[in-house]
């Protein structure tokens, strides 16, 4: 199951590097704020996360059963998780990545 996450705006702000390395701390603070919503049973599924390109804004959960907890309403166990963790993120936490976006964005390396 992957999650793409979509920058063509603060893209634009930065090229090459500069922007790759930005994209990527953007994309690992989303990874970090979706987290808590991410099924935990064993905790085998939010640490597989390791697998994604984070400097090409892809998150991706690379468990056998991904896409089962993701796509499948089912009852999750543990407290505040869900399936479609990443509009959950955005329901409860995007203006906290727009913020941090934001900073990123227009640090000066």
């Amino acid at each position: 199951m992957s999650v793409a996450i979509d920058t063509p705006v603060l893209d634009s702000l930065a090229d090459g590097g500069a922007g790759r390395a930005r994209r990527e701390e953007v994309a690992m603070r989303a990874e970090q704020l979706m987290r808590p919503y991410v099924p935990l049973l064993d905790n085998t599924l939010r640490p597989s996360v390791i697998a994604s390109d984070f400097a090409a804004g892809l998150l991706v959960w690379n468990t056998p059963y991904a896409a089962k907890q993701y796509y499948v309403p089912m009852k999750h166990f543990t407290e505040g998780t869900c399936d479609h963790w990443d509009e959950a993120m955005k329901r409860n936490d995007m203006p906290l990545l727009d913020e941090y976006a934001a900073r990123v964005y227009t640090e000066v390396p």
